[in-house]
């Protein structure tokens, strides 16, 4: 098995247990029969991660997860963070869930790519990088206009709401501007990992050379 040959390449010690201490150590199921024991996931702080973006020589290009609770959004976000190329994810340390198990399977081990934050404060975190250039877009389902109407060629920050609630009230009126995501159907929402891809995606798209256009 190809996991067990790199871990006795590097030291890593390996211990064989029945499936029921799997399943308690990974506090699920569906671990396909190995589990990692690692020390606590380090946190970065908000400055690291503009340290991070100003060493690419790119326009700044972050994500900010405003209270999602369900660990395979998180997980999932981080994943097409990571995809794409974002330079940083910020996350609350309250009423919102922190990186756990699931969410580190959930995100592929793209978190251990990807500097991740959590803050306190997400309004004097989006203050911080507010001084430092950085341009603040929220996603509102009321928004007037449509995320395809923004210009996103620019150093900017996507913020992300909660799956129910969406983005808190004092987090959005520190946004620079709102932006829909056109739906045509009958299901008037999207989860937040599936939101987040979209807005992230549209980035990416207004910064790739012979970007097309939307009707």
């Amino acid at each position: 098995m190809e996991i067990l040959r790199l871990a006795e390449e590097r030291g890593v010690s390996i211990q064989w247990v029945d499936r029921d201490h799997l399943n308690r150590m990974a506090k699920t199921s569906s671990h396909q029969g190995i589990v990692a024991q690692m020390d606590d996931f380090k946190y970065v702080e908000p400055s690291d991660i503009v340290h991070t973006w100003k060493a690419t020589g790119k326009r700044a290009f972050l994500l900010i997860v405003d209270g999602v609770e369900d660990p395979q959004n998180l997980g999932g976000l981080i994943r097409t963070a990571n995809a794409l190329g974002v330079h940083g994810v910020v996350i609350p340390k309250d009423r919102a869930t922190s990186i756990t198990p699931i969410v580190i399977k959930a995100s592929v081990g793209a978190l251990f790519h990807t500097p991740i934050a959590r803050v306190t404060n997400i309004v004097s975190c989006l203050e911080f990088l507010k001084k430092r250039g950085i341009w603040i877009l929220g996603t509102d389902a009321a928004a007037e206009h449509p995320i395809y109407d923004c210009d996103l060629d620019l150093d900017v920050a996507i913020v992300i709401g909660s799956e129910g609630k969406g983005i808190r009230p004092l987090v959005k009126k520190k946004c620079d501007f709102l932006a829909s995501i056109p739906l045509r159907g009958e299901i008037t929402s999207l989860n937040a990992s599936v939101a987040g891809a979209l807005v992230m995606y549209e980035v990416l798209r207004q910064r790739s050379p012979g970007k097309e256009t939307h009707d």
